[in-house]
């Protein structure tokens, strides 16, 4: 189940069954045409915490979009990329 946004514009995070490889978030504040976005590579527990580990790029039409890869706790994750695209 996803959350949308909350009372006054806030996302709820996401439930941890929308977070699955191959899922892709964005940051719902963007500057400009520039977007940040998330593909998720895969969830796994470590030391019972579940993690995120996924590719991060960046859009924009003047230029090409460069990768990166990061891992995060699956709560901050799911705040820092509220967004399912």
């Amino acid at each position: 189940m996803r959350f949308g946004r909350g009372f006054l514009g806030r996302s709820a995070e996401l439930a941890s069954e929308d977070i699955t490889p191959g899922a892709v978030f964005c940051k719902s504040a963007t500057k400009g045409d520039l977007m940040e976005v998330a593909k998720v590579l895969s969830v796994c527990r470590n030391r019972g915490i579940p993690h995120v580990r996924f590719e991060v790029g960046y859009k924009h039409p003047s230029f090409r979009s460069f990768r990166d890869f990061r891992v995060l706790a699956l709560s901050s994750f799911s705040r820092q990329y509220p967004d399912r695209l």
